[in-house]
């Protein structure tokens, strides 16, 4: 969007200059962004603005999504995508190098989405499209760098449809997308971003998680990769989700180690490669939140709750699934502390905002593991309340108490 009002072929709508001018602290006319027959801009801001942003924001990702050859179902008929990946990297068939940059652009453009507040379920469709449509690709003919390059695509792909699987909860569907990316990154010689996928699969949602096999997969590796063949940033990555297996298993001494070595790693980390940035994007911020989340965990809700609430007050939009997880951990540093209404707020919005973008293993947590921690509290109308609204989002017989 941007880019085509650097071109001239669209001119900024209204609400775009106000933003403009409040970015810049210019005038519209200083910024070049009202021709001089034009009306002034209204300067007012009201509610009204809320709903524009999300109409415009649809409107660009309908845009987005035609770029991509895009099927009309969210799950393409035949063999499954990451079936037809396999065999196309079996079977080598010109693909140029434009085309390439194009598929380049549209995938981290993808991958930026998955954060989001887009629904996992929206993004799968036109993710699972765009796999298809590299992997169509990959039984042409081109050039061993362009195929090494394309390889590296389709593995970053799968990862994608991956980890919306995993936001689903459809883990056996999510760990084949990750096997396969891994796959096609061999095949593309990138060992960073297999080492990333191997970290991805090693991490199941929180209530399928096996914290000691998650940290055997962490540290010895897992389908050719090891942490050694990590960017610095996946590193980063790779010291806090060992920091949370910890915490699960209540190691203290070696969850807070964990937590040091990944502030010391982030601390050395150079700024990568721009024009390929790959995932994780891991900074000071989202460490906090690590950080407080594997407090919450071991029960130290003080210094939970002053990392949580620090880190949720600076996210926007673009990191809604962090801020769901936080705030989820949030909760059950109430419940700890004795202070069930304190955990029904935070809990009852969240676990509708975590429905609304359809982040299942928050829903889960919410809706299930919420509920039973509260059973001391049963009585009170607060936590009547977050349990009916769970039945509505969650299956009856989970909220059920487990029997021994």
């Amino acid at each position: 969007m941007v880019s085509r009002w650097e071109r001239g072929s669209r001119r900024p709508r209204p609400r775009y200059v106000r933003l403009l001018c409040r970015l810049f602290d210019l005038p519209a006319e200083e910024l070049g962004l009202v021709d001089d027959d034009a009306a002034p801009w209204p300067t007012s801001w009201s509610a009204a603005d809320e709903e524009a942003r999300r109409r415009d924001f649809i409107r660009e990702l309908a845009g987005l999504f035609r770029i991509a050859p895009i099927p009309p179902a969210v799950e393409p008929p035949g063999p499954e995508p990451w079936e037809r990946l396999t065999r196309a990297l079996r079977r080598p068939g010109r693909v140029d190098p434009a085309t390439v940059d194009d598929l380049e652009r549209i995938t981290t453009a993808l991958q930026s989405l998955e954060p989001t507040m887009v629904s996992s379920h929206l993004l799968l469709g036109p993710a699972v499209g765009h796999l298809e449509s590299v992997t169509n690709l990959l039984q042409g003919s081109m050039t061993p760098s362009i195929r090494e390059r394309l390889c590296s695509l389709a593995g970053r792909a799968a990862g994608l449809v991956g980890a919306l699987k995993w936001n689903l909860d459809d883990w056996e569907a999510a760990i084949t997308y990750f096997r396969v990316g891994m796959e096609a990154a061999r095949e593309a010689n990138d060992r960073a971003l297999g080492a990333y996928l191997m970290a991805r699969a090693a991490c199941r949602p929180p209530h399928r998680e096996d914290p000691a096999s998650r940290l055997q997969r962490l540290r010895q590796g897992w389908h050719g990769f090891t942490p050694a063949d990590a960017s610095p940033s996946t590193q980063v990555w790779l010291a806090a989700k060992e920091a949370d297996a910890h915490a699960l298993l209540g190691r203290t001494d070696d969850c807070l180690r964990a937590l040091d070595r990944a502030e010391s790693l982030l601390a050395r980390l150079d700024e990568e490669a721009a024009v390929r940035p790959p995932p994780p994007l891991v900074s000071d911020t989202w460490l906090a939140g690590e950080r407080g989340a594997s407090l919450a965990k071991l029960g130290r809700t003080d210094e939970a709750r002053a990392n949580l609430e620090r880190v949720l007050v600076t996210l926007g939009p673009t990191s809604e699934r962090d801020r769901l997880w936080l705030l989820a951990a949030l909760a059950f540093t109430f419940v700890a502390d004795g202070e069930p209404e304190e955990a029904c707020r935070v809990g009852s919005t969240t676990l509708s905002r975590a429905a609304a973008t359809h982040l299942q293993p928050v829903v889960h947590l919410l809706g299930v593991d919420l509920p039973r921690a509260l059973g001391p509290y049963r009585d009170r109308p607060t936590v009547r309340e977050l349990e009916e609204q769970a039945r509505s989002l969650v299956a009856r017989p989970a909220l059920e108490p487990a029997r021994s």
